[in-house]
């Protein structure tokens, strides 16, 4: 078990460090003095098990950050998106063929820009013609756009290929193959090998048997019709098309019996390995298909060692090397699947079994529904036992719930074990004499068919899948520590650790320093910036306060609210515990619900810089204001029409107002002369409008393209008197944000306003309804995340 520990401790550490991006010498330090801890502790052997688990946590996450690209010159990505290029390099994995395109891994070499060839290096994914004559090892130039990946609302494609180390994507490209045989000879040779298979199979069978058989045993599943692949997936039943263990017990079956009767006992681990091997490389070598081959070659060598082998042991190293070979598999839906289908029956199959049989003995006929029961036990009991621990990682990743995928389960697997048999005889025999391989063909055409039939008739069952279905990331924690805590059954004895320690006062001593060093520099990790682009409209009630944090952490506060406790418990819940700078307070206008809660702010933290407003400040909090200022010399800045603030990462901010002359003579020149300012980050833009009213709008719509922008925050918390429908045609938001006070005195929002948003914005939201509102960017799309 403690290889399970480590394994599952290790695992947890990748996640953490892809949550956190810790730098590798940070990380690396603190796993130096958890090491010392271990060592300290190598006579206590439950006490070091919990220390070397937590070293390898720590290991996890700087695999993980060792893990992360950095882009320089020499790197293709670094020359995304800058238009038409010219790409050579080698088309480095099997080519993936598609209905209308194929799709090529190009390991590149040499990229020409604007004329000019530059040495470079990194992966592409090419959409090439679907009939380009391309193999594994071919030397191509690709002639197209070199584009980021894109990210969409519900898929993130860009993550998707960077977790197979691509990062630049060339579509709809030109391609013409210019050498051969640059890629590695034995590679090439098992994929030729591979061509013939699927060449073989569909020479051999109709469609969609053949696709289907292909997908079966050569993992070659992308020629599978749509219909008939979304048949599978509304049926939960895709599984039966991946490669899985069944697959690699019959060819080590087969090998085994081949090698005893040939040359042998002795060899048979060795050969058995081998064409586990070849088999993998043959098939794709995919996370599901690794993780099998993993466990089997473990299998084979502790036949051959004379040791035994604990499958849930197995899993945790084939779990373990897998991730330190590539991090990014803890992501791959395919690993997660395959593990947890394969946790799920090594944990829940016999006890599924055991009640099986039991509910069986209460019958009277007991006989031929015990035989019945053996015999559906892998079609109805396997497939629960992995359902129990699969089914929250399908419904979380594709939304969908089948809800005849246990019936459709039971009917179609016992079959599946003998058409691999019968295709996986013919497929080679028929690759030698299609004749022969064609007979034998025929029989597993046969279970094919019926797969196919029995599938598509209960996908057209009505409501065979449920659509749209989310999963609350608190349920699908619990719902796994659950599954954790049954497989982890091997408790700690608490009372026995309790009395040991103590008794021992300088290891209670080294406990407690230790449990407080870990505790605050987890508290401290945990609030490190993520990499995105944060801004946050707290909900401080009648007022304005807009907290901004840029990707690695630079912040920036605009206005504070009426009050200063609820503005400090708010950037108390933002700002690290041990973080007390401010980079820029921004005061839009000495109005008390914008001033009184940054005086506050100027109390408690050292604030770098602060942007003012030109306009006498009269308001009951100005006296404090200008005292605090001038006692910590604080560098002021009188905001003017044409300043940029750059707040580093990429974060800009432009002031659009006040402008020079200052509006005069309006019914409130304090809230026509507040500081505008339109932040921008990548293609995410803000227009922070204060409380300008329409006089002030009617200037600034003098240069109404400088105004465009996603997210406004709405003047003066949705007041009539401001927003007209010209100022709102110029910004042209996705997104309006009102600061707003609940039960107001003011009437704010006014109806006028909020009918002018509802005819142009498509989202309003309110922190008098929503509480604090923070959109959360990376440059490129956007989410909105609100307190209710």
């Amino acid at each position: 078990m403690t290889l399970l520990h480590l394994s599952l401790a290790w695992l947890i550490g990748i996640w953490i460090g892809s949550r956190l991006c810790l730098p590798p010498q940070y990380l690396a330090a603190i796993a130096v003095f958890v090491l010392l801890v271990t060592v300290f502790l190598r006579r206590h052997t439950r006490l070091q098990l919990s220390s070397l688990c937590a070293l390898t946590l720590l290991l996890g996450a700087l695999r993980y950050s060792t893990a992360v690209p950095h882009f320089g010159p020499g790197d293709l990505a670094t020359y995304n998106d800058v238009g038409r290029v010219s790409l050579r390099g080698v088309v480095c994995a099997y080519p993936d063929l598609r209905d209308r395109y194929t799709n090529l891994r190009v390991s590149a070499s040499r990229l020409k820009i604007n004329d000019m060839w530059l040495d470079v290096r990194g992966h592409a994914l090419v959409r090439a013609s679907r009939f380009l004559a391309v193999r594994y090892g071919d030397e191509v130039e690709v002639f197209g756009t070199l584009e980021t990946p894109p990210v969409f609302a519900d898929f993130s494609y860009q993550d998707y290929l960077a977790h197979q180390g691509i990062h630049s994507l060339v579509q709809y490209a030109q391609v013409s193959v210019i050498g051969h045989d640059k890629g590695n000879p034995l590679v090439a040779a098992i994929y030729r090998l591979r061509d013939r298979a699927r060449e073989t199979i569909a020479l051999m069978l109709p469609e969609p048997e053949a696709s289907l058989l292909s997908g079966i045993l050569l993992g070659l599943d992308k020629g599978i019709p749509k219909s008939v692949a979304d048949a599978f997936r509304a049926t939960g039943t895709s599984h039966i098309i991946a490669i899985s263990g069944f697959n690699l017990t019959i060819i080590a079956g087969f090998l085994a019996l081949a090698t005893r009767n040939t040359i042998g006992q002795r060899y048979v681990p060795h050969i058995s390995v081998m064409g586990i091997a070849l088999y993998t490389f043959l098939v794709g070598a995919d996370p599901p298909v690794l993780r099998a081959a993993i466990m089997a070659i473990l299998v084979a060598i502790a036949a051959y060692t004379g040791r035994w082998t604990e499958a849930l042991t197995s899993l945790a190293v084939a779990a373990f090397l897998m991730t330190l070979w590539n991090p990014y598999n803890l992501w791959d839906v395919g690993f997660q699947l395959s593990f947890a289908a394969t946790i799920g029956i090594l944990i829940f199959h016999s006890p599924l079994q055991s009640a099986m049989l039991r509910v069986l003995d209460r019958f009277p006929i007991k006989g031929w529904l015990k035989a019945l029961g053996r015999f559906f036990d892998e079609a109805i009991v396997v497939t629960f036992a992995a359902q129990i621990t699969t089914w929250p990682i399908i419904v979380h990743n594709f939304h969908n719930f089948s809800v005849v995928s246990p019936l459709t389960n039971a009917l179609i697997l016992p079959v599946q074990s003998i058409l691999m048999i019968w295709g996986g005889a013919a497929t080679p025999l028929g690759m030698i004499f299609l004749p022969a391989g064609q007979i034998l063909a025929w029989v597993a055409w046969l279970f094919l068919t019926y797969t196919t039939h029995i599938v598509g008739w209960f996908a057209r069952v009505p409501g065979a899948a449920i659509e749209g279905v989310e999963i609350p990331p608190a349920f699908l924690a619990g719902y796994y520590a659950f599954l954790i805590i049954i497989a982890l059954h091997d408790k700690v004895n608490l009372p026995t650790l309790r009395v040991f320690l103590t008794r021992n006062f300088r290891l209670r001593m080294l406990f407690t320093g230790l449990a407080v060093i870990l505790i605050l520099t987890w508290l401290a990790v945990f609030s490190l910036p993520d990499g995105k682009l944060h801004v946050v409209f707290l909900d401080v009630g009648q007022g304005d306060a807009i907290f901004v944090q840029t990707p690695t952490g630079r912040q920036m506060m605009i206005d504070g609210g009426p009050a200063p406790s609820v503005v400090l418990a708010g950037l108390g819940k933002r700002i690290p515990f041990w973080d007390r700078d401010i980079d820029l307070l921004v005061l839009t206008h000495p109005d008390e619900d914008h001033l009184a809660g940054l005086v506050s702010i100027l109390e408690r933290y050292k604030v770098g810089a602060v942007l003012d407003t030109p306009l006498p400040h009269q308001s009951p909090s100005s006296a404090r204001w200008q005292e605090l200022l001038a006692k910590e010399q604080t560098q002021v800045v009188m905001a003017e029409r044409g300043m940029t603030i750059d707040l580093g990462d990429g974060v800009t901010a432009e002031v659009l107002n006040p402008q020079r002359p200052i509006i005069t003579g309006t019914s409130s020149d304090e809230n026509n002369n507040s500081v505008v300012l339109r932040l921008t980050y990548g293609q995410t833009t803000f227009l922070f409008s204060a409380d300008v009213e329409q006089e002030a709008e009617r200037r600034l719509l003098t240069d109404a393209d400088a105004l465009s922008a996603l997210i406004l925050k709405v003047s003066h918390h949705g007041a009539a008197t401001a927003t007209s429908e010209a100022f709102l045609q110029a910004v042209h938001p996705e997104v309006a944000v009102i600061s707003v006070g609940a039960e107001n005195t003011f009437g704010h929002p006014s109806p006028e306003t909020l009918q002018r948003l509802r005819e142009q914005v498509s989202e309003i939201l309110r922190t008098d309804e929503r509480g604090t509102v923070e959109i959360i960017s990376d440059g490129k799309q956007y989410r909105v995340r609100t307190e209710k």
